[in-house]
């Protein structure tokens, strides 16, 4: 009768804790999102990428100073978009193609950087050469993406090279 009594009180002090939030019932265990989880919180992080890369894109730029400018936030919102991703506690099913995907994705950014780097020194050559380069990486991040699961990201963006 003892034993059924300690159990009684076991299961109440676990179904307590599991109601609180304390050990490894709570949102401090294990955080790793399931694969459609992950991909759908992904998604919405490219979306919100990919519309600001249209709307910055709106109004192509006319001058040197435009376009460094325009490069310069399309940098900022792709690292902020890779930073949101990696936040997310991708399951380790998806872990090596997303770790390809990001690799594609970084080296697109650099692409970036570069076009900033000619468009601050108002060389047209090497800005176009960048742009050119990030141009022809679109298909295979657009490929990594899909095989990470993202229906969102690295889409083909309506206007331009943006290296998305």
């Amino acid at each position: 009768m003892a034993v059924l009594g300690a159990l009684v009180l076991l299961a109440a002090i676990v179904a307590l804790a599991a109601v609180l939030g304390l050990g490894p019932f709570g949102e401090d265990g294990d955080s790793t999102l399931s694969k459609s989880q992950f991909t759908a919180k992904g998604d919405q992080v490219c979306k919100a990428a990919h519309d600001q890369f249209v709307d910055l894109q709106k109004t192509p730029p006319n001058s040197a100073q435009g376009a460094a400018a325009l490069t310069q936030n399309l940098i900022e919102i792709s690292e902020n978009e890779l930073s949101q991703i990696r936040a997310l506690d991708a399951p380790p099913a998806v872990q090596p193609a997303l770790d390809r995907y990001m690799q594609a994705r970084e080296q697109g950014i650099a692409e970036l950087k570069k076009g900033l780097a000619a468009a601050q020194d108002q060389n047209a050559r090497a800005y176009a050469d960048a742009q050119a380069k990030i141009a022809a990486g679109q298909v295979q991040r657009l490929k990594l993406a899909r095989a990470v699961g993202f229906s969102e990201c690295s889409r083909v963006p309506v206007q331009g090279a943006t290296g998305q």
